[in-house]
């Protein structure tokens, strides 16, 4: 059977090939930083975690795989995280040269999962799980032949990616103006982003101090892209055009003023796939090798990927209802009782069909938490970060598609009012990261300090350690121009407390 239907094969060549390269790009940076993070001798060892997962596995007589789906559930050390790491990108080298993608794509996802899984905190964040369900959809979309060809894709595989397009935007959107932030309400939340975002890059300063005026007007055509751009996704070519036009635009906005890692390059990626055949340049055509007009044939052999399409579809609304129960206080759940247990317990730990809102809470200050160190318990000074803002005349630095993630928690540790030990070291609680990092650095652990900036006292002195919280600001152009910091600050209060050789002992 014919269909009027828009074909992708321009798509279907070059998605998986953006898609291994942000692939690649997730891969080389969590290579990066892994060790000291959770490898065995790192902030939370994974070793550990999977000890845990073991001995609750034996005692409650079940196969815990599937509630913590990893590679690593049958072996762990930091030599097969590394090799993982490794071996995947150069998977993503295959898929851009057009070499068994379907297959080599289903072990990036996996293997991706297999370290999200792992990650804890330090992998918990939004665009990861974004990552994972691009990844996953595109399963369905690329081809399985050992040599890719310009075919067009299934029909269902297509509107997935339109799909998780269309929650991301309206979502983002959606929990901003809904979630009763007053500035996001009323349009001033851009005062406050550039400089309170997580690690400003050197445009954010400029951003920051454009006129009033300027921010407002940003702000409401983020709404429009973000509310009202994904409907037109569903209204013909010209709107997909508007909408992919829109949402790239937002995008490179976002990582001209910010570091937000490999986020911005994934969304754009998913983004592209809305233009479909019509909108590409004759010579790329021609150079792809691309019949001139295709029809899209209705074809049994892809009935597996409509049923798939529905189903997924469906258990992305479910997704959905449950993340906006926390978010929107109006919002009243309307998924049977039964079907979210489903998707919690069974569907939510492979982190691949999932629900997305992000940037909801504007932070309107930028609150800092300061390492100071001694080596006698009376003299102390700051221990710099390698990212994040520190000493005062230091320029933001442009660290993206990388995201140095220790450097991110530092930012969310912020927003808590201090690190309690007896509150804080319960795995339930935000901050149990932060006590096993204290200790880390004073067991002079390698992994652990390759993660920050060199101290001001040699590694081997330094007995004492602790946390104290400052205000930043961003400099005034005057005061710029007059003495030259990046940044100001006032001191608030201490933030956790002393971390001592002698209380270890």
């Amino acid at each position: 059977m014919n269909l009027n239907l828009p074909t992708y094969r321009t798509q279907r060549w070059l998605f998986p090939r953006l898609l291994a390269l942000v692939y690649a790009i997730a891969f080389a940076s969590w290579l990066a930083q892994c060790d000291g993070l959770v490898g065995e001798q790192g902030i939370l060892p994974a070793q550990d975690f999977m000890a845990n997962v073991h001995a609750y596995a034996e005692r409650e007589h079940v196969n815990a795989f599937w509630q913590v789906p990893t590679l690593f559930y049958w072996h762990y050390s930091d030599a097969l995280l590394h090799g993982v790491c490794w071996v995947a990108m150069g998977f993503c080298i295959l898929v851009m040269l057009g070499v068994w993608q379907g297959p080599i794509l289903a072990l990036l996802w996996f293997g991706y999962l297999s370290i999200a899984t792992t990650g804890g905190i330090f992998m918990g964040y939004q665009w990861d799980a974004m990552l994972l369900e691009a990844g996953f959809l595109a399963l369905f979309f690329v081809s399985w032949r050992v040599r890719a060809r310009p075919t067009d894709a299934p029909t269902g595989s297509t509107f997935l990616l339109h799909w998780l397009a269309f929650r991301l935007m309206l979502m983002s959107g959606y929990v901003k103006i809904g979630g009763g932030d007053l500035v996001w309400e009323n349009g001033t939340a851009l005062m406050y982003h550039f400089e309170t975002q997580p690690l400003p890059n050197p445009l954010a300063w400029w951003a920051h101090h454009l006129p009033r005026w300027l921010h407002v007007f940003n702000c409401w055509a983020m709404y429009a892209i973000e509310l009202v751009l994904p409907f037109a996704i569903f209204c013909g070519r010209w709107g997909r055009l508007l909408a992919c036009t829109g949402f790239c635009l937002l995008m490179g906005g976002v990582m001209m003023t910010g570091n937000y890692n490999f986020f911005n390059l994934l969304t754009i990626v998913v983004s592209l796939t809305l233009l479909d055949d019509s909108w590409v340049p004759a010579t790329l055509k021609h150079w792809l090798k691309l019949s001139p007009q295709p029809r899209v044939r209705w074809q049994r052999r892809h009935i597996h990927v409509y049923a798939c399409t529905l189903v997924l579809a469906l258990l992305s609304g479910v997704a959905a209802d449950e993340f906006l129960q926390g978010r929107i206080k109006t919002w009243t759940s309307h998924t049977p009782a039964w079907l979210a247990n489903v998707y919690g317990k069974h569907l939510a730990p492979w982190r691949s069909i999932n629900a997305y809102g992000l940037f909801q809470d504007m932070t309107e200050e930028r609150l800092e938490v300061v390492i100071e160190v001694s080596d006698d318990g009376v003299f102390w000074r700051d221990l710099p970060f390698k990212y994040k803002p520190g000493a005062l005349k230091d320029m933001p630095r442009q660290i993206a598609p990388h995201q140095p993630r220790l450097d991110w928690q530092m930012w969310f540790a912020a927003l808590y009012p201090g690190y309690v030990p007896q509150r804080d070291s319960d795995p339930r609680s935000p901050m149990h990261w932060f006590g096993p990092f204290m200790n880390a650095l004073l067991e002079k652990r390698e992994a652990v300090w390759a993660l920050v900036g060199e101290p001001p006292f040699p590694r081997d002195t330094i007995t004492h350690a602790r946390a104290v919280l400052y205000r930043y600001h961003f400099a005034t152009p005057d005061e710029r121009t007059e003495t030259g910091p990046w940044w100001k600050k006032e001191y608030l209060h201490p933030f956790s407390p002393t971390f001592s050789m002698t209380a270890r002992q």
